[in-house]
């Protein structure tokens, strides 16, 4: 079997479902950005599927801005979703598929933080933290329920599904995400021999005993830690989370959970930790490099979208990284938009204001790259 150099899983085995009181959107990968609106079970072949899949076949790169992010991650030498899912999904040149391999899942967002990279639409917090100070006037729907959602992904063809990520909101709170696995377990053939679900967390919430049974029922569980930083770094980008308790919880997990379950850590790169990237990267070499069975535990990377990515950086900022082994994590079409930095300047002071934090204590030599704007 020969596989074209820009082959990617998640386009032709990946699903990407949003489901919320009015509708199911979809795309093949929760790294994209332009997931439409469809029909309960015709998304899987629809047209904007099968001509992305179709473009992919012909050895060429997705224009869009998450398939360009993979690209200039790999440039780098670093780890992208592409290469992740090329080497772990194990359909790696299959173009046919009847059904996902890879189901992404985000119905109930739920949330107990407001992180810096995230907004309203992915945390309930937010939006209670934006009505507590008169930024929201009130607050849009959570989600649907578990019930919903079963009804909706038991109309796909789930033969060949090797791995579920519940995505939040906060999936460990409550017990929505935790239905859903229930039902897999018992309608997915094969589920303790060849099913993964992947919890998306935020690390601030205990893994619950009463939750154990459910786990063993499966091949994997992992637990996708989102971490940006350590210390007052990661305090900031993730309020209000505490880095103290979050290492506790998931240190405590690695030791005290069913010996099925792996951890992976995913960093959101922004204008925040670009240039502190080695921080977390030693924290984990000295103290979460493996799981409890000896087997690596995975650092995965994703570029920031929003008001916080890497087109907002300063001429001096560029000309910093340039110098070091992420200078491809610049974007391609860069150029100093002095215009969006003020804007992003003015949202970095406001909810420093309202949070009693200081983005130029926390991070100094960043702050200097903006000196210009601050």
């Amino acid at each position: 079997m020969t596989v074209n150099n820009a082959y990617c899983s998640m386009l032709h085995a990946g699903l990407h479902l949003i489901i919320n009181d009015n509708s199911t959107r979809a795309q093949p990968c929760c790294l994209r950005k332009s997931p439409r609106v469809y029909k309960s079970g015709e998304i899987w072949n629809s047209v904007e599927f099968t001509k992305l899949r179709a473009i992919n076949n012909k050895n060429i790169w997705g224009t869009d801005q998450g398939c360009q992010d993979c690209k200039s991650l790999e440039e780098s030498g670093l780890l992208s979703m592409r290469t992740g899912m090329n080497h772990g999904l194990g359909v790696y040149g299959q173009t046919d598929l009847s059904g996902p391999a890879r189901i992404d899942l985000k119905f109930d967002i739920g949330c107990n933080l407001a992180c810096r990279s995230c907004g309203p639409w992915s945390s309930t917090f937010w939006q209670k933290h934006l009505i507590q100070h008169g930024l929201q006037d009130s607050p849009v729907s959570s989600g649907k329920s578990a019930e919903h959602v079963i009804s909706e992904i038991s109309k796909y063809d789930l033969s060949n599904l090797k791995q579920m990520v519940f995505c939040g909101g906060e999936t460990m709170l409550g017990n929505e995400y935790w239905k859903v696995a229930s039902w897999l377990a018992q309608n997915v053939t094969n589920a303790k021999q060849q099913l993964t679900i992947c919890f998306q967390t935020n690390g601030t919430q205990p893994l619950r005993l009463d939750h154990h049974d459910t786990i063993e029922k499966f091949h994997l569980v992992k637990m996708h830690i989102s971490l940006d930083g350590t210390g007052d770094r990661f305090n900031y980008i993730r309020w209000p989370a505490n880095w103290n308790q979050v290492t506790d919880n998931i240190l405590s997990a690695r030791q005290s959970a069913p010996s099925n379950v792996m951890f992976v850590v995913e960093e959101t790169i922004s204008i925040f930790n670009l240039a502190y990237l080695s921080e977390l990267d030693n924290w984990i070499k000295n103290n979460f490099v493996d799981n409890r069975e000896g087997d690596v535990i995975n650092h995965s990377r994703h570029l920031a979208h929003g008001t916080f990515n890497l087109l907002t950086l300063t001429q001096e900022y560029v000309d910093a990284v340039s110098k070091t082994n992420y200078k491809n994590l610049i974007p391609s079409n860069w150029v100093e938009s002095p215009g969006a930095i003020k804007l992003m300047i003015g949202e970095i002071k406001r909810f420093d204001k309202l949070r009693n934090e200081s983005f130029e204590n926390t991070f100094p030599e960043v702050a200097e790259y903006y000196s210009r704007f601050l």
